[in-house]
């Protein structure tokens, strides 16, 4: 009776801490005491990626999400604090489509990362989901993170060890999923961070099931 009760707790601090903010092309379940989102969820077409004229990506567009402006008001907690604003869903996915550009620099959106990896086995992971879109004409993507966390600015903006990421293919009912260390990479070939999806689902309480995730448990920082 007793861990019935603190499981119910535990699940209403968890509700009440975790707002899911929906956008046009994405969905972020944003956490309010850690100030990054828990999980980004989308679907990629290869729709969204064709048009005749890619929108630009130019100078500071990040800002806080309208639908959660206080939370993610987290702009000078990036400044000077030697971590990139690493996208979730990426400007790129979103350059054919000017409400999904300026969407995507929502704070809603983005989590600490060191520069070396944003720029480097992250990206290439972002290339790789576009490719697939291109190639199945559809997919999902789930992004998140995880370990024990360092903070940075007067709002404690959490600072993840890892981050994640699965690919869904609907076509084939397959998932490719990743996980990094928030670092600068040891190995270029993103293959070599390649990891099971039972694996995810223990470490972050979020369970998938086809195109659909549920968060059930408080991801373990």
């Amino acid at each position: 009776m007793l861990s019935l009760v603190l499981l119910l707790i535990s699940n209403t601090v968890l509700a009440q801490d975790i707002v899911a903010l929906r956008h046009t092309y994405y969905t972020s379940h944003f956490s309010k005491s850690k100030h990054i989102p828990i999980l980004v969820e989308y679907s990629l077409t290869s729709s969204m990626l064709a048009c005749s004229e890619h929108i630009a990506r130019k100078g500071e567009r990040f800002k806080p999400d309208p639908e959660l402006p206080d939370e993610t008001d987290l702009q000078r907690d990036y400044t000077h604090s030697g971590y990139d604003r690493g996208h979730n869903m990426s400007a790129q996915d979103n350059e054919c489509s000017v409400t999904g550009m300026d969407e995507c620099f929502y704070f809603s959106n983005i989590f600490p990362q060191q520069h070396a990896f944003n720029a480097g086995t992250w990206e290439q992971l972002e290339k790789k989901e576009r490719e697939d879109a291109e190639l199945y004409g559809r997919i999902k993507v789930f992004i998140g993170s995880l370990g024990d966390p360092a903070t940075i600015g007067e709002d404690h903006v959490v600072v993840p060890l890892y981050c994640w990421k699965i690919i869904y293919i609907p076509h084939l009912s397959e998932y490719d999923c990743y996980i990094f260390p928030n670092d600068t990479p040891t190995d270029k070939d993103i293959e070599h961070y390649s990891i099971s999806l039972e694996m995810i689902e223990k470490k972050t309480g979020i369970y998938f099931s086809g195109e659909m995730a549920t968060i059930k448990g408080e991801t373990k920082f």
